[in-house]
């Protein structure tokens, strides 16, 4: 009897736990299409990580603090170029990530880990996520781009775990006071690896982490959600985002099931509305996010503009304001590797990156390219009601180039 109700509960638990989260990611889902219909954005100014977790804390102290590498909140010592130096390889990288010239300025610095980037969303080849090892995002630090043709892609930099040390908890961003200046002969060998000629012809490609995007990953199986608990337990994501996108997901998948609409929902293929519209943004200038029924007249049947892809990701911003970050007009093709000079610009926001919601909490963290059409100018009488997005956060970065926009090499000018 008592072995019977036993089953029972272990049959019913997990049905009322899926019950409960599906019915939470209908709420959520209406409570956001509500702010979507009157254009009002929905962009969390809170962090989405956790500075630290109590079992990564009670592992440190029953096993010892190195045993679990590092972790969202931990302060690190980026090591010397001499000790990184040992860890390349004849390419200059160390499991397939390169280290790269624009690297060497933040040696002898101390950070704070941001995220572990336990796996990446290999977008580039189409293989969706790849399990990555001993690599974290350092909180701040990104591609300048100085030794790849000035692309402006604003790349956030991934650390493996050999290239730092630990340090204290009393400051970030301190530069060591023995550091050796970098000789010549290693910043020639680091700027040699940054680019290579090409298989088929006389052309010279670049290389950098985001054309070596997922190199040294393994493949993971969409069954295999145990990424999910290690991006709660290890603190990547704190434990409300982490049930929110959890709910979504659940109620996304009664929706396939029923052959119904998911969430979000955005509109495509019915361009209607003129893919010019330069309002030659710079920095500095205050701008809105469009609406999203604004937005979606601007898009083709793959949900792109003149080869931007508009994410749903980018539907969280709609109604926001924000200050232009850069005006992007060079970058490097990652697919390709080459440098394009781009003859409709795209735009950086401050403060606006990917979150990973609708991509299996891809960590990557990389800024939101949008294209002018997509924004309005503000007049500048007031501070952009989103100001505080990145402030409020942190010394962090909040969006995406990598999860919510993919260039279109034949149409992206």
């Amino acid at each position: 009897m008592h072995l019977g109700l036993w089953l029972a509960i272990l049959l019913i638990m997990p049905l009322a736990a899926a019950s409960a989260l599906t019915m939470a990611g209908g709420v959520i889902a209406l409570r956001r299409d509500s702010l979507e219909a009157i254009g009002k954005p929905y962009a969390q100014s809170v962090p989405l990580e956790a500075t630290s977790t109590f079992l990564i804390s009670v592992l440190r102290a029953v096993f010892g603090q190195h045993r679990f590498g590092y972790y969202p909140g931990d302060i690190v010592e980026i090591r010397s170029l001499d000790e990184i130096m040992q860890t390349l390889d004849h390419s200059g990288t160390l499991d397939g990530v390169p280290f790269m010239p624009e690297m060497v300025n933040y040696c002898g610095t101390r950070g704070r880990v941001l995220r572990r980037a336990d796996k990446l969303n290999d977008w580039v080849h189409g293989t969706g996520l790849r399990r990555m090892h001993r690599l974290v995002l350092l909180a701040g630090l990104r591609c300048d781009g100085s030794a790849h043709g000035m692309c402006q892609s604003n790349c956030h930099l991934r650390w493996r775990e050999e290239w730092l040390r630990l340090a204290g908890h009393n400051g970030s961003a301190v530069k060591s006071t023995k550091q050796s200046p970098a000789q010549q002969s290693q910043l020639a060998a680091l700027s040699a690896y940054a680019s290579r000629q090409t298989d088929t012809g006389p052309e010279v490609r670049s290389v950098c982490q985001a054309t070596e995007l997922t190199a040294g990953g393994a493949p993971m199986l969409r069954v295999d959600l145990r990424h999910y608990a290690r991006d709660l337990l290890t603190g990547n994501v704190r434990l409300r985002p982490w049930l929110v996108a959890l709910a979504i997901t659940f109620f996304n998948r009664v929706q396939r099931m029923r052959g119904a609409a998911v969430f979000p929902k955005c509109d495509v293929g019915i361009s209607t509305v003129r893919s010019g519209d330069a309002l030659g943004l710079q920095p500095g200038d205050l701008v809105r996010v469009k609406p999203k029924y604004l937005i979606e007249p601007t898009l083709n049947s793959q949900s792109k503009n003149r080869g931007l892809y508009f994410d749903r990701d980018m539907i969280r911003f709609c109604g926001g304001e924000y200050r232009v970050k850069t005006r992007i007009e060079r970058l490097i093709i990652e697919k390709t590797g080459q440098l394009r000079l781009l003859t409709n610009p795209c735009i950086i926001l401050e403060g606006v990156t990917a979150t990973g919601e609708y991509q299996r909490f891809n960590p990557e963290n990389e800024y939101i390219f949008w294209r002018e059409v997509w924004l309005e100018r503000v007049a500048p009488s007031n501070p952009p009601v989103n100001a505080n997005l990145e402030t409020a956060t942190g010394p962090r970065d909040h969006s995406h180039k990598v999860l919510a926009v993919k260039l279109d090499q034949a149409n992206f000018d």
